[in-house]
């Protein structure tokens, strides 16, 4: 007896197990597979109507009827369930293999637009826009002519995603360097054997920038002619995944690195080699940036922070970084009513912040100004790099796992079922409400859409792609727009808006110029209302401004520590934060 009742509870168990998974595909289901299941159940229902009633006239044998039909629809509603739910049932149409053939075709052959069709979302290419530059052009040639791929092995799938093998060659670019540089020397020379010191030396006797460039674009010419003694071949592991009846490549980071000839810096290396080859002779300053799927930047230099309560320090560093900093008006003016004398800052050639604390319109606030070399710079970090994870961990802990300079709180996404999130280019949730929409694009700029501007989820994905934005934070409202204050008096979901609040919000002056701004309670003041919180960002210069979450979320974090009086005295766990980091890599010089 023991032994049945043992059984019958493992035969619920199953039952119960295949219910709640069928249930949990259902709910996850894309439209055109609920549809189907719809349609499957429908025809079901009917035919045991018709079947039922041609019994009851008898017809036909009601058992065998029965068990026949059962078997057809749950045969047709497990290929569904499986489909939707990563499992190929059917042998698909298409072969990996000639999928990744088409793709690579494409793309060596200049056809980016057509390669990008056979993309899983999200993954991106490297892209060159040909015509700016002469000696860039000339470059990517080079590269372009040395692609070539081999399949070097059998295809293996597993379901709904495949490994193919392929053995791709390509130009090595950072080995073109010592080839080009060997000739600098020796047309140098030449020239000022040859020609008038007028045309070689400008009047502080430095080299003419046209002398340079001359002879600069003679040892490219000479050093491409070697370019096909640093071709390689690597093998790479092309992953594809079925998605909607299609095969869907992702070329990996290995790949991608190909693409680029090896290089990091993308289309910046024409203006790097140059900077590295003519380092002797001339200063020309490095462009660096941060790969959009980096889930970790560059480590920053531990020696470039520092803390100090003299004014005279922070007003040097503003002009020994002057070249990145910009002529712009800064917030930081060395005047104000601060508190604690607890001045930090970092610099290198690719970003620079200071911060402080101030008695500020009657409220305690923790500035950060920042400014930074390129856009890819400003980011965005989930917890597990995972949009949806159940995982929540505090803000510094975010900002050690992604080595950022300074980091500050989002829109603690995860807390709430409302809002829009885009997060490398992908929208995952779309329920906006009344909300006003923060977009971050490529630049680094701040971009506004208001309530009912997105219609829906098409829409939103189209805004997403024409203004080639990367993230999107959904708490709001929106404080400052093209330099013009909001008007925040009126009600607003979020925010408790017309309440004393500890606030966070976060602003650009110019490009790749920002504010960070945390105002808590402390020295006899209070939280704020987002109407003074408007305000306060107006005030200090700021074009776009916009509130983020409040309360004990309101944090400023530099280098993994958090820098205001943040409420309660203790960090709060939250699901994402949005950082500034340095793109200097790690291997380059410091």
């Amino acid at each position: 007896m023991v032994k049945y009742l043992v059984m019958f509870d493992v035969f619920l168990y199953v039952c119960k197990t295949g219910f709640a998974n069928i249930i949990r595909t259902l709910k996850e289901m894309d439209y055109l597979h609920l549809l189907l299941v719809c349609l499957i159940v429908g025809v079901f229902l009917a035919m045991l109507i018709r079947f039922f009633r041609y019994a009851f006239e008898k017809r036909v044998r009601l058992v065998w009827s029965l068990l026949s039909m059962l078997c057809a629809g749950v045969a047709l509603f497990m290929c569904v369930i499986a489909s939707a739910a990563g499992t190929l049932v059917f042998e698909p149409d298409s072969k990996p293999e000639d999928v990744v053939r088409v793709f690579l075709d494409a793309y060596l052959n200049g056809d980016t637009a057509g390669a990008k069709n056979y993309l899983v979302s999200g993954a991106v290419l490297p892209e060159v826009n040909e015509g700016e530059d002469e000696i860039k052009d000339r470059f990517y040639e080079a590269l372009r002519s040395s692609y070539s791929y081999e399949i070097t092995g059998e295809t293996d799938m597993q379901d709904t995603h495949a490994t193919v093998p392929v053995s791709f060659t390509y130009l090595d670019m950072q080995a073109l360097i010592p080839d080009i540089t060997s000739e600098i020397d020796p047309l140098v020379e030449y020239g000022v054997e040859n020609r008038s010191k007028n045309e070689i030396f400008d009047e502080d006797k430095n080299y003419r920038h046209e002398f340079l460039d001359e002879v600069y674009t003679i040892a490219v010419d000479r050093g491409l002619t070697k370019a096909e003694e640093h071709y390689i071949s690597e093998e790479y592991a092309v992953e594809l995944d079925y998605i909607d009846g299609e095969w869907k490549v992702d070329p990996g980071p290995g790949l991608d690195n190909a693409f680029r000839g090896g290089v990091r810096a993308g289309e910046e290396f024409a203006n790097n080699a140059k900077s590295e080859v003519l380092s002797g002779l001339t200063y020309i300053p490095k462009i660096y940036t941060i790969a959009e799927d980096a889930t970790v930047c560059p480590a920053p230099i531990a020696e470039a922070y520092g803390q100090t309560d003299d004014v005279e320090v922070i007003n040097a560093l503003f002009e020994e970084y002057s070249e990145l900093t910009g002529d712009e008006k800064h917030v930081w003016s060395g005047e104000g009513n601060f508190k604690g004398g607890d001045f930090r800052y970092y610099a290198d050639e690719t970003i620079m912040f200071v911060s402080w604390k101030e008695i500020f319109e009657d409220h305690y606030c923790a500035f950060a100004e920042v400014f930074v070399a390129d856009g890819s710079q400003f980011r965005r970090k989930l917890a597990e790099d995972t949009y949806g994870s159940a995982v929540q961990k505090s803000a510094s802990q975010l900002s050690n796992e992604a080595n950022a300079v300074i980091a500050m709180n989002g829109d603690f996404y995860k807390f709430r079922t409302e809002g829009v999130t885009v997060y490398n280019r992908e929208l995952f949730r779309f329920k906006p409400y009344k909300l006003e929409l923060c977009h971050v694009d490529s630049n680094g700029d701040l971009k506004f859409t208001y309530a009912g501007e997105l219609e829906d989820e098409d829409s939103a994905r189209k805004y997403v792609k024409d203004n080639d934005i990367l993230f999107t934070l959904a708490f709001g409202p929106v404080l400052v727009a093209d330099g013009v204050k909001r008007d925040t008096s009126g009600n607003y979901l979020l925010g408790q808006v017309h309440e004393n609040y500890s606030r966070s919000a976060i602003g650009q002056l110019g490009e790749h110029h920002y504010l960070m701004m945390n105002l808590n309670y402390g020295y006899n003041t209070h939280g704020a209302t987002i109407s003074e919180t408007a305000n306060i960002m107006y005030d200090k210069g700021c074009r776009q401004a916009y509130a983020l979450d409040g309360g004990q979320t309101a944090e400023i974090v530099i280098d993994n520590k958090v820098y205001n009086a943040i409420d309660y005295g203790n960090e709060r766990i939250v699901s994402d934060i949005i950082y500034f980091a340095t793109a200097l890599p790690e291997d380059a010089e410091r």
